[in-house]
């Protein structure tokens, strides 16, 4: 319990230390950037930002660095409320974390993970991240959903809990089936990260605390 309310207070001390310090102006910066896109692309204008597809860009917020498949998750999101964008990822770690019943050196560690300021500063955002670290909660639990972690193949060794599980690789089957869906998009895809300078692959290491709370929940686990 003394874990739970620890890691808790902290999430609520992340959002007011944004908050109070004028953060107001940039909440959701980044699920805006996708819904724009999303919306883009549906009205057969394009995903991907035309300078990233032209030639050498430098890696800086503003541009969209996820696959094509990202869009099974942004698709729906363009006609739901965007306060679910946050609620859900955000209330299904919540409650895989306490589900798991961590040990107190587990739940001080996730504590420190979403203590970090760039762990607020995702979640202010509304970084699609906060749903691969969703994905692996709910793979901590089910096997299955941690393989939607490669949505953002960054951070793709995630993906791998519940890699023992027969579900988890029937899971990775269908999305690669889904993926052949987007395979012109995919040519784009690989154009965007070719071009693409300043950290490489290596753009979205900030997001391995925050991603990695579910993980560390599991590691911890009282729960058998």
């Amino acid at each position: 319990m003394l874990g739970t309310v620890l890691f808790m207070g902290l999430f609520v001390a992340q959002w007011g230390q944004f908050l109070l310090g004028g953060g107001t102006a940039n909440i959701g910066v980044d699920y805006t950037l996708y819904m724009d896109a999303t919306r883009s692309w549906l009205a057969g204008t394009g995903f991907y930002l035309p300078f990233q597809l032209e030639g050498p860009y430098e890696i800086l917020h503003g541009v969209v660095l996820y696959p094509p498949t990202i869009l099974l998750l942004l698709v729906p999101f363009t006609f739901l409320p965007a306060v679910l964008w946050w609620a859900i990822p955000i209330a299904l770690t919540t409650w895989i974390a306490i589900w798991h019943r961590p040990a107190p050196w587990a739940w001080f560690l996730m504590a420190a993970c979403l203590w970090l300021p760039i762990t607020g500063v995702r979640l202010l955002h509304g970084n699609p991240g906060i749903w691969v670290t969703a994905a692996v909660a709910l793979g901590t639990r089910f096997a299955w959903p941690s393989v939607f972690v490669l949505l953002k193949f960054t951070l793709a060794p995630f993906a791998l809990i519940g890699v023992r599980h027969r579900s988890w690789w029937i899971a990775l089957a269908g999305l690669v089936l889904v993926s052949l869906l987007f395979l012109p998009m995919w040519l784009d895809y690989l154009l965007v990260v070719r071009n693409g300078s300043s950290g490489g692959i290596l753009y979205s290491v900030t997001e391995v605390p925050m991603v990695a709370i579910p993980a560390i929940g599991w590691l911890g686990r009282r729960r058998r």
